[in-house]
């Protein structure tokens, strides 16, 4: 099963998106023409919709246009915005700098100049990214990702995390589970035993190791995540229940940490995993317009999907 746990992302999910304004209400900065707040950061509804209008423009967004999936667009670049406000804090915070050389040669691979096909043949879930990457320009998308490969490298090798999980085929059985556990931590063991399988039973008291799974179980201790397993080739699609038990920090990488064994193309993932507790006790609120940000994927989904996507309850559950 840990094997199988490793190799779990959280899905793409879209979302569905209408630029507007809110009614002002309340207090701190005014709701008015506000896509995002985040404490006292504001991104508004314009400058959201800057972007999306750079990326209507590329003859590649035709087919999204077509097919009416600029929603896509739309909670794309809020969820990038927002991972941008979040991730220059920490990066201040934590002293991260891009590393120049990478900088440099990720300018001589000139990865936002690349043609993108106008047929509708990439998959909107790689497509739309790299079109709002290419709308925002060179240097924000060089930053944010350097800067999340940066977080990511900063923390791999150092963590270890303790949990329980247990594998169950149906969403609804596994939210009831994940509550349940959430609510009583205690008897995370028993619930678990309880609602698993014979064929699937949980796996208690394990250990991530110094690998890059601890990045993504990087929550406060009693934290229970949720997460959608994809079907792939080698198992069918499902849902783990993961009780985080407790963590620690290192100061320096494990000597049995192998970076061989990371994919480098998930480091900007594992970053972004890393700033979710950047979040906690924070007031960040996003126009339903756009959707609802979840805490789990680290991106703003739609309404309509809440229902069915990765979740993060807090010990003190008042947070997913």
């Amino acid at each position: 099963m840990t094997s199988v746990l490793r190799r779990a992302v959280a899905p793409i999910a879209a979302v569905t998106a209408l630029v507007a304004t809110l009614s002002a209400c309340g207090t701190g900065p005014s709701q008015v023409n506000s896509a995002v707040i985040l404490d006292d950061h504001v991104i508004s509804v314009d400058e959201v919709q800057a972007l999306i209008d750079k990326v209507v423009e590329e003859p590649a967004a035709r087919p999204l246009a077509q097919q009416r999936k600029l929603d896509l667009v739309a909670r794309e670049v809020v969820s990038q915005l927002i991972t941008h406000q979040l991730l220059t804090e920490v990066a201040k915070e934590e002293d991260l700098q891009v590393d120049q050389e990478q900088l440099s040669l990720l300018r001589e691979q000139d990865p936002l100049g690349q043609e993108l096909p106008t047929d509708g043949s990439v998959p909107a879930e790689q497509l739309v990214p790299a079109l709002v990457n290419r709308a925002r320009g060179f240097d924000a998308y060089a930053t944010d990702n350097l800067l999340l490969i940066e977080l990511a490298n900063s923390y791999l090798g150092r963590v270890d995390v303790k949990y329980n999980v247990a594998g169950l085929s149906d969403y609804d059985d596994a939210k009831a589970l994940a509550e349940k556990v959430a609510a009583t931590p205690e008897n995370g063991p028993s619930l678990m035993r309880a609602a698993s399988t014979e064929e699937l039973p949980p796996q208690l008291n394990s250990d991530t190791g110094p690998g890059p799974l601890a990045l993504q179980l990087m929550v406060p201790d009693d934290s229970v995540l949720l997460i959608n397993q994809p079907s792939s080739e080698q198992s069918a699609a499902g849902f783990f229940v993961v009780q985080v038990l407790s963590k620690k920090v290192a100061s320096s990488p494990s000597p049995d940490f192998d970076p061989s064994q990371v994919d480098p193309s998930q480091l900007p993932q594992y970053g972004r995993y890393l700033l979710r507790e950047h979040l906690l006790g924070r007031s960040l609120r996003v126009s339903p317009r756009y959707g609802v940000w979840n805490l789990a994927e680290m991106k703003v989904l739609p309404k309509s999907e809440a229902g069915v996507a990765g979740l993060l309850l807090l010990p003190d559950a008042d947070k997913s």
